[in-house]
């Protein structure tokens, strides 16, 4: 939960007076919008609009203070539209850009942010831990979370590493690997996880998913592997290695159904050979309430529409 302190932190002394008068729930933001010239917009429950504007002079003073005044220390960060903050936010970022080495660019004027605030959500995945384990064994299968941006999938899937980790449920906890490529999973900062992803588990950030698994194959013996997004074919290969060395996968997708990422060129040969054992199928209503259902391997519904909650 984030605290109307930990939300002010974000923003200079001198602008912080607003957001302290402004009688948003702090506790329920998920993410806060600034563009240059316009309102500030807000999403917790629903968005809102703030009566707070901010000019290129604003930004830039947000931008710096954000870096602690040592924007050079961010660079490689910023040639990837974002940088991260303690707590593990992540803050997109972009504005004029300009290229830099390797054909690759770099915000110079910083005109729009998007700052996505780290959730925990522990106890979201535990209605469902039960179907991620193979019954006879008590070994954890190979899962996958299909969901369109912003259901939630990496909240749900930090927690499931957190009880895979640690233990749910009468299934006794292993080791976990996560391949953190953005800092989103584990909310890292500058390497240390900052949100709680379990008691046995290594986290490897920066790289790609080809390099942290084959570090995490290699050097910490997981017996299962976790990363975010599977976007590119190499994302899939990565997945194949992992799979032919012995560990389970647990990964997420952006897509609406399973049919969905059948079409999706980086699936293709994962669903063709079989690997997915589990499909977590995450979605959300008109109220923007968000739900979840269950498949196996051969498309089978195991559990039907569930509310996506954490207990109270």
């Amino acid at each position: 939960m984030i605290s109307d302190n930990q939300i002010v932190q974000f923003f200079p002394q001198r602008l912080r007076g607003d957001w302290e008068r402004s009688g948003v729930r702090f506790d329920q933001i998920q993410e806060i919008r600034l563009r240059v010239n316009q309102a500030v917009r807000v999403w917790s429950d629903r968005e809102h609009r703030l009566p707070m504007i901010y000019g290129e002079r604003e930004m830039e003073e947000i931008f710096r203070y954000l870096c602690h005044d040592s924007v050079y220390a961010y660079e490689e960060e910023r040639k990837q539209g974002y940088i991260m903050v303690e707590g593990g936010h992540r803050i997109g970022i972009t504005g004029e850009l300009t290229t830099v080495d390797n054909g690759r660019f770099l915000a110079k004027y910083i005109r729009y942010m998007n700052i996505r605030l780290a959730q925990e959500r522990k106890g979201l995945a535990k209605n469902m831990i039960r179907y991620l384990y193979h019954t006879k064994e008590g070994t954890p299968l190979n899962t996958l979370i299909i969901s369109p941006p912003g259901v939630g999938k990496t909240t749900l899937l930090r927690d499931m590493i957190r009880l895979l980790s640690s233990g749910s449920d009468g299934y006794r906890g292993c080791n976990v690997g996560v391949v953190d490529e953005r800092g989103e999973i584990a909310g890292a900062y500058r390497g240390s996880a900052m949100l709680d992803c379990g008691e046995r588990t290594d986290v490897v950030t920066g790289g790609d998913k080809q390099q942290g698994i084959s570090i995490l194959v290699r050097t910490f013996a997981p017996r299962v592997i976790a990363i975010d997004e599977i976007g590119r074919s190499a994302d899939a290969e990565a997945i194949l290695h992992a799979g032919v060395s012995g560990c389970s996968i647990l990964a997420t997708v952006h897509g609406t159904s399973i049919e969905d990422i059948r079409h999706k060129t980086e699936m293709e040969r994962i669903l063709r050979l079989g690997l997915i054992d589990r499909f977590i199928v995450l979605f959300m209503d008109a109220k923007m309430d968000r739900y979840f259902e269950v498949y196996d391997r051969e498309g089978n519904r195991l559990c039907g529409r569930n509310l996506l909650q954490a207990p109270a």
